[in-house]
């Protein structure tokens, strides 16, 4: 008697297969889980509703090198910081997404200032020198800004209202959608 012959895999086939599966699973990946990690709402503060603290920082673009920033002299407009880092990718994915949002808005309606923070000033000239960010950065390489406004982590934002207090705080990657809903919350 003849035993059942069983169904054997060549190697060209189970390669194709075990492609397809790590190919199905990377899709997976990008389109339903990947752009959910990071993404964090905002966040309560003890700065919410506060007049945001003032401060007054060095430029570090390029553009503005040799001038100084005091944040109370952009009360009147709304504001977003930007608290980031050079080494920081979080950081570097987030500054595109708030260019756009930014834009959408329009400059006479939202200031956005960058505060670099968190590193040594020839780190952040160097990456500022090597970007286009579309948004002027201040220099809190002593940490003054970091500190009053309580920056645990990066990239954190911080939205003032034209009449100078906090509205909200996020921390960490914040998706365009949420971006710009706290940006309406400090407009109002």
């Amino acid at each position: 008697m003849n035993a059942p012959k069983k169904k054997q895999f060549n190697d060209a086939s189970t390669g194709y297969l075990v492609a397809g599966l790590v190919l199905a699973f990377s899709l997976f990946m990008g389109l339903f889980v990947l752009p959910y990690l990071g993404v964090r709402k905002a966040e309560k503060s003890p700065l919410a509703g506060l007049p945001a603290p003032d401060f007054l920082l060095p430029y570090a673009s390029p553009a503005e090198r040799g001038k100084s920033q005091r944040l109370s002299d952009l009360q009147g407009q709304a504001v977003v910081l930007d608290f980031w880092a050079s080494w920081c990718g979080p950081c570097r994915a987030q500054s595109p997404v708030l260019e756009r949002v930014a834009k959408s808005f329009g400059k006479d309606k939202l200031r956005v200032l960058g505060v670099g923070t968190s590193d040594d000033r020839a780190s952040i000239t160097h990456f500022l020198a090597g970007s286009a960010l579309g948004y002027p950065s201040v220099f809190d390489d002593q940490d003054v800004a970091s500190s009053q406004y309580h920056v645990q982590g990066l990239p954190t934002l911080i939205f003032i209202a034209k009449d100078g207090t906090v509205r909200g705080v996020a921390t960490g990657f914040t998706d365009e959608t949420e971006l710009s809903r706290l940006v309406k919350d400090a407009l109002r």
